[in-house]
């Protein structure tokens, strides 16, 4: 079939062509921008946290464009590690508010332009313009505190919001990444907000890695009350099967029914290999129906495509020692096992010989810790090719 009209879009972050077994979560989403409309009221924030490549990013742009369909004030930042939050969130809601300043009146935006602009000058002094000739608001960004600054500034931005029927999206990916420092402050500025007798039309929407929701609750214990807690998993057989069938069928085309069985099996319901899957044996199939033939090379081929993009990067970059720790997961519990049993997979007869090496590769995004006491990798399927590598 012609490579050039294929449908499917591995790689990290891009928007699948179908979105499958999101959609409860999308159903939120739309309450939540409707109340907004309705109501002027705003909801708790979110936080999504889920494997490597199980589509949080996906979702995030696809909120975001959602958002922005509706005219919101959005703003997304991909948190880099050592680079303050402050700053990052300073320069995603300039964009933001540039971008506002196109779509609604300007006298409505001054206040909260201003407000971005005192928070701007304290957080950010080297950011971009806000695009008004304003003056910087005083009492926002100049308490020397994130939180009270932060608070703030998203109150002035409720307030426009409110104003404009409208609501303000801030969306942070990797939130993970970000200092101890810099999530207590987050989570302190939104425990403000949602004291307010009716909480402002603004939403945050903070994404990670599984270990996301306890790292947010160790910095401040009211975070696990504080937060909509989304965990986002691998897909069922059934939605699994809607994002390789939707495609297919949408482009006039089709799949053998043990071709598509075989492709379910391999892909396991893991977003990421469904996307890689879809694309190699489309690449390869000669006519439609695709065939069992066609599924089995293009399997090969995209397993060979996550080796190389998603497993090896993480291999390489571990030390001995590191790659010994990831053996030892590997063999004795697959994607995850008891610290316990690793200790003596790996030779050693206490968990402090292993801690050192247990901190580098969660601080490297590798392993998490799903629960006390026991280690998990952040990709699925990373234990079958550990297993394959030469000890």
């Amino acid at each position: 079939m012609d490579p050039v009209t294929n449908p499917f879009r591995p790689g990290a972050g891009r928007l699948p062509p179908v979105l499958a077994g999101r959609a409860p979560l999308l159903a939120d989403f739309d309450i939540v921008m409707r109340r907004a409309s309705t109501l002027s009221e705003g909801d708790r924030s979110w936080v999504l946290s889920g494997l490597r490549g199980v589509g949080k990013t996906a979702l995030l742009n696809t909120l975001l464009a959602t958002a922005s369909e509706q005219r919101w004030i959005t703003a997304k930042v991909e948190v880099s590690p050592g680079r303050p939050l402050a700053g990052m969130l300073a320069d995603a809601l300039v964009r933001g508010m540039r971008n506002a300043l196109g779509r609604h009146p300007e006298p409505l935006l001054r206040r909260v332009a201003a407000a971005l602009k005192a928070f701007s000058v304290s957080w950010n002094p080297d950011g971009i313009s806000v695009g008004l000739d304003v003056e910087a608001l005083a009492g926002v960004g100049d308490s020397g505190r994130l939180a009270e600054d932060l608070y703030s500034l998203l109150m002035a931005m409720g307030t426009a919001s409110r104003d404009l029927n409208i609501g303000t999206l801030i969306l942070i990916d990797e939130l993970q990444e970000a200092s101890a420092d810099d999530l207590r402050e987050l989570n302190q500025a939104f425990h403000l907000l949602a004291q307010e007798p009716v909480a402002p039309p603004v939403l945050m929407v903070g994404a990670g890695l599984p270990s996301l929701p306890s790292i947010l609750a160790d910095v401040t214990s009211y975070a696990e009350r504080l937060y909509d807690y989304r965990t986002i998993g691998l897909l069922d057989r059934a939605a699994a099967e809607v994002a390789l069938v939707a495609p297919v069928t949408a482009r006039g085309e089709s799949w053998s029914p043990a071709a598509l069985d075989l492709a379910l099996d391999a892909a396991r319901g893991y977003p990421y290999l469904i996307q890689a899957v879809g694309k190699h044996v489309w690449d390869l199939a000669v006519r439609s129906p695709i065939s069992v033939a066609d599924t089995q090379v293009g399997l090969r081929l995209a397993g060979r495509e996550v080796d190389e993009g998603l497993y090896l990067s993480r291999w390489e970059r571990s030390t001995a020692a590191q790659q010994a720790l990831l053996r030892a997961l590997a063999e004795v519990g697959g994607e995850s096992a008891a610290v316990a049993d690793i200790v003596r997979a790996a030779g050693k007869t206490n968990a402090g010989q292993i801690s050192m090496t247990r901190r580098e590769l969660i601080r490297k995004g590798i392993l998490y810790a799903p629960e006390r006491g026991f280690l998990a990798f952040t990709v699925p399927g990373m234990h079958e090719f550990v297993l394959r590598q030469e000890p």
